[in-house]
């Protein structure tokens, strides 16, 4: 049985595991390293965790297979464009993606989104990633203006806007 929900107080170390997990398995898809990670204090862990799991500028949802985490999904608020957040450390453990894990993360981001006057969300994709830039386009994330897939190891900028709180199916489509 899957199930998500957003992270909660005092879930530091489930944090760093699943965050950690994330980086040595996928080493290509985030802007952090491993290593980098490693090297960070228990406290940051904790506060991380903490910020993303109250308040309405940032948000963190885990995925678990029964008791074991097995993805995240995080949002946080531009400070400056207050309707504006960008979606990061997404993630599924290999031997859960392609089983609609990723959709149900995106889901619950953008119901807590559209809950909390985000009317903009933003995604980097690192050059060459794929599978991550099929998905995003399957949520109905599109370039921004200017943006190529071609000629640069850039990464790929993306954004899906909306003017009402939306509601996704499992297909990625906007139900009204």
């Amino acid at each position: 049985m899957i199930s998500i929900r957003r992270i909660q107080i005092g879930e530091g170390e489930l944090f760093k595991r699943i965050r950690l997990t994330s980086l040595h398995e996928s080493p290509s898809a985030f802007a952090s390293t491993y290593e980098s990670a490693l090297n960070r204090s228990c406290q940051s862990w904790i506060e991380q965790a903490n910020s993303t799991a109250q308040g309405l500028d940032r948000a963190a949802f885990i995925a678990f297979s029964g008791d074991s985490p097995i993805g995240i999904a995080a949002l946080y608020r531009d400070k400056e464009k207050m309707d504006v957040g960008e979606v990061l450390q997404v993630w599924v453990a290999p031997e859960y993606r392609s089983k609609g894990v990723a959709l149900d993360l995106m889901d619950a981001v953008f119901q807590w989104a559209g809950g909390n006057g985000f009317r903009k969300i933003m995604a980097t994709i690192t050059k060459g990633n794929t599978r991550a830039l099929r998905f995003y386009r399957k949520y109905g994330f599109n370039l921004v203006d200017g943006g190529s897939l071609d000629g640069t190891d850039d990464p790929i900028l993306m954004q899906k806007i909306w003017a009402e709180p939306i509601r996704i199916d499992r297909s990625g489509k906007e139900q009204p």
